[in-house]
C-alpha cells in the first residue's frame, strides 16, 4: 500500500506559492488512505497557452500518509534509502491536458493527465500504476492498494 503512495508521490511539486504531491491511494476490500508531501523543488512556466515543467524534485524521504508503521512500509516499497529523489523530468501542456516524464526508483515512466492554473498555482492530476514501478501485491493483514493511484501536484507558476 505504501508504495502505492510513493509513486505518485513522485512525481511533481514545488516551492513558492504552492508545492505539494498528494497521491490517494485506494484499498481493497474497501478504503482509501493520501500520501504527502511538500517537499518538492521546482516550478511551471505559462508562456502563451502552454505549460511546462523541468527537473521537479520530490524528497520521497518526507512522505506521510499519517500511520507510521504504513509509511514505513510505503518507503521501503519505494526504496528511498537508494532513490530518495522522485522527478519530473520534464512535462508539457495545453488547453487543460498533459504529459510527462518522471524517473522513479530509477527508471522513467511517461503519464499523461490533466492541470489547470488558478492564478499563481498550477494544479495537475494524472494515474499511475504500481505494478508500472515494479510494486506488486501491496497488501498487509488481508487489506491490499489496488494497482492505480491518482496523484496531485501543485506547483508554483512563472510567466
Amino acid at each position: 500500500m505504501k508504495t502505492l503512495i510513493s509513486l505518485f508521490i513522485i512525481l511533481f511539486s514545488t516551492f513558492t506559492y504552492a508545492q505539494s504531491i498528494d497521491v490517494l491511494v485506494k484499498l481493497s476490500p474497501a478504503g482509501s488512505f493520501h500520501a504527502i508531501t511538500k517537499s518538492v523543488k521546482g516550478e511551471a512556466s505559462v508562456q502563451g497557452g502552454k505549460v511546462s515543467a523541468n527537473n521537479v524534485q520530490v524528497d520521497l524521504r518526507t512522505l506521510s500518509t499519517g500511520v507510521d508503521l504504513r509509511d514505513k512500509h510505503l518507503k521501503d516499497r519505494l526504496q528511498v534509502d537508494k532513490f530518495p529523489i522522485a522527478k519530473l523530468v520534464t512535462a508539457e501542456g495545453q488547453s487543460g491536458k498533459g504529459t510527462a516524464t518522471l524517473e522513479i526508483k530509477g527508471s522513467k515512466q511517461n503519464v499523461s493527465g490533466t492541470y489547470a492554473v488558478e492564478g499563481k498555482t498550477l494544479r495537475a492530476e494524472f494515474k499511475m500504476k504500481m505494478t508500472d514501478l515494479g510494486i506488486n501485491d501491496a497488501r498487509y493483514m488481508g487489506v491490499g492498494a489496488k494497482d492505480e493511484v491518482t496523484v496531485t501536484i501543485e506547483l508554483p507558476v512563472r510567466n
